[in-house]
């Protein structure tokens, strides 16, 4: 007498959906960060996932969808490892230099494969609009506006002069970041440590007479400077 195979249960049939949906994010996250969303393809995935395409497809209805959860990744990425990282518990010129160097590290340690996966999308999209599109631009928005309220709180704690602009010099810091990193993909070995000596170079200029001179001899005196503070 032949077995009734067992049927799969709806909790299972969904935690494996989960974990495969997961995978081909995972996959395009790393296709798109290498070479950009144009060379992210329903076909390219199913073959180095080794899937059909309409297996894939039952997951994503559509290139839009695939490439909106790819950018949903990749921004939940960007936040964990830059935005809610640098914020933490801290606060004014702290907060605002861990943004900076947190930022750097995120490119030392290749979250992304290409780097910062944002400049590249946001180029390839500027002045778009959909559901993608206004994805990529929100989150560089977010960075943004991080960099400009860190400025702002700085003013709060007496720590940045009261006549410096936050606009101004978020639009300052995130050029000087930017440049690092075009250094850093044409070989500049060095680029995103000489980036943080430039941070603090820039910093030094904006602070009040609160933050003591000497904090800022060396990129290892501020982390110093830091450190002493929380003891």
């Amino acid at each position: 007498m032949r077995k009734r195979a067992r049927k799969t249960s709806p909790a299972k049939l969904y935690v494996k959906g989960k974990r495969t949906r997961a995978a081909i994010v995972s996959q395009a996250l790393r296709i798109a960060s290498g070479e950009g969303l144009p060379a992210l393809t329903i076909g390219r995935l199913a073959t180095e996932l080794r899937m059909s395409k309409s297996g894939l497809f039952a997951h994503f209805r559509s290139k839009e969808a695939l490439e909106l959860a790819t950018v949903e990744r990749a921004s939940d990425l960007f936040a964990d490892n830059v935005l809610f990282f640098a914020e933490g518990d801290y606060e004014g010129l702290e907060a605002l230099w861990n943004l900076c160097d947190r930022w750097l590290e995120h490119i030392e340690k290749a979250v992304f494969r290409g780097g910062y996966f944002f400049t590249g999308a946001f180029f390839e999209c500027v002045r778009q609009h959909g559901p993608v599109p206004d994805r990529i631009t929100q989150t560089v928005q977010v960075w943004f506006e991080a960099l400009k309220n860190a400025v702002g709180q700085a003013h709060k704690h007496w720590e940045i002069r009261l006549n410096v602009n936050p606009r101004r010099t978020a639009f300052e810091l995130n050029g000087l970041l930017l440049g690092a990193y075009w250094a850093h993909l044409m070989g500049d070995r060095g680029a995103l440590e000489d980036a943080r000596s430039a941070v603090l170079g820039h910093l030094q200029k904006l602070v009040t007479k609160e933050i003591p001179v000497e904090a800022f001899e060396s990129v290892r005196a501020f982390r110093k400077y830091l450190r002493e503070r929380h003891a």
